[in-house]
């Protein structure tokens, strides 16, 4: 399995352990979403109350903590890193099954969220290394297939659960795969030379602030971050109120809720996400070689998408066709990560994709995972009745569609780098 003489098939075992490490992320992060309704009537807790618990509680740690993680990714051993992070992440979701009250539930959701501001940063920055840029975007097409896979199992498998053992197991189990997975992790995948599937960079010696200059000097950088950020406010606020919206609106219960959620974030959303990374690549290949203004713009395409099939989901009352948008709203939900983010890696280097990563990350989830889900609690606490979760759904899709301009404008940025010759990240050695 680790031999040289199957490097080709070894990179995609890497892939398999990592995309199964993310997806260990994506339950750990989701199952909030589901037991909103239980929480909220054994805590007498406020809709305002349960977005800060799904919400900030987890944000606002995972930004201060993206930071620093980014910095230690372009330094330091990587696979030790990932293995410390998801052993810690997994463990502050099981004790989340503990809790007495809000205050140490919001502790445990802050766990989670620090040990989680290494995951993604740290998988993204050695995939990149096994990947080139003639893969890149479906690698981590594939790998965002964990966001779906973790939404599907935390929904599908968390509905029974909670139904059945009540909303602590659901958390306990939710943290057990991670822990299993962690050592087999460690014993199993190599970190690889830093930068070894694109063309030599130095940076030198650069402290934190020099290299946050560096980065943000790249050309549509600062464009996709803010687009990811508005993105995740809508898509994430979605997923985590989906569940409560269609008890709310719909009269369904828990775990048939949490089927439907599973089904269009899961499913359908990996189906999406693979599909979307496949393509960029084929698209890009016919076209001569990776394009990352042609790919940002073709990211852009998505969160529009995403944004109109959500309002349409929460707008209409016939419950066939909520169910049906709520069906397309999942599919395209996780689409734009492959081609977005193999701009960002790509523009941003091998030497500062780390930090590039973290710093989306540190915006996503300070700004759009803590807004998206605080929002829609408080417009729905502002609202009130059956439908006061629609409106907060409805309300956070318009940052979908501000994601997708702000996409649109990267990729004019880069468009525009290129024809003035400005450099915006080395290519894979291949392309040279």
């Amino acid at each position: 399995m680790t031999t040289s003489a199957s490097p080709n098939a070894y990179r995609w075992y890497v892939l398999a352990v990592l995309t199964v490490a993310q997806t260990c992320h994506g339950i750990d992060r989701a199952v909030i979403g589901l037991v909103l309704k239980p929480l909220g009537a054994e805590f007498s807790l406020s809709g305002e109350q349960l977005g800060l618990l799904a919400g900030v509680a987890y944000g606002i740690p995972f930004a201060l903590a993206a930071i620093p993680f980014g910095y230690a990714v372009d330094r330091v051993n990587r696979k030790n890193l990932m293995t410390f992070a998801l052993t810690a992440w997994s463990a502050a979701t099981a004790l989340c099954g503990m809790a007495v009250g809000f205050w140490s539930l919001l502790a445990g959701r802050a766990g989670v969220g620090i040990a989680e501001a290494g995951g993604s940063p740290t998988g993204m920055s050695l995939l990149s290394d096994y990947f080139g840029t003639d893969k890149r975007s479906t690698a981590i097409g594939i790998w965002y297939l964990s966001s779906g896979i973790g939404f599907a199992i935390a929904f599908f498998v968390g509905g029974w659960i909670v139904q059945e053992y009540g909303w602590r197991w659901a958390f306990i189990a939710a943290g057990i795969p991670g822990l299993i997975l962690a050592p087999i992790l460690f014993a199993t995948v190599r970190e690889p030379v830093r930068g070894q599937q694109d063309a030599p960079q130095a940076l030198g010696e650069a402290g934190l602030r020099e290299r946050l200059g560096q980065l943000f000097a790249r050309p549509g950088i600062a464009y996709a971050i803010a687009a990811i950020t508005c993105i995740a406010t809508g898509i994430y606020g979605m997923s985590i109120w989906l569940a409560t919206f269609l008890i709310d609106s719909h009269a369904f219960s828990i775990s048939r809720s949490g089927l439907i959620v599973a089904i269009a974030y899961g499913i359908l959303g990996s189906l999406g996400g693979l599909i979307a990374g496949w393509g960029t690549d084929r698209i890009n290949a016919r076209r001569g070689g990776f394009d990352p203004a042609h790919t940002a713009l073709l990211g852009s395409v998505i969160p529009l998408l995403t944004a109109i099939s959500g309002l349409l989901a929460v707008g209409v009352d016939n419950t066939s066709m909520a169910v049906a948008f709520v069906m397309a709203a999942g599919l395209f939900s996780a689409s734009y990560n492959g081609p977005v983010y193999a701009v960002i890696v790509t523009v941003a280097g091998p030497q500062l994709r780390g930090l590039a990563v973290s710093f989306v990350q540190m915006s996503a989830n300070l700004i759009g995972v803590g807004l998206g889900a605080w929002l829609i609690g408080k417009v729905s606490d502002v609202v009130g009745g059956k439908d006061g979760v629609a409106w907060g759904i409805g309300a956070a899709m318009l940052f979908c569609i501000a994601g997708g301009l702000l996409l649109m404008m990267a990729s004019r940025q880069i468009r525009i780098s290129d024809q003035q010759g400005v450099e915006h990240g080395p290519a894979s050695p291949s392309a040279i």
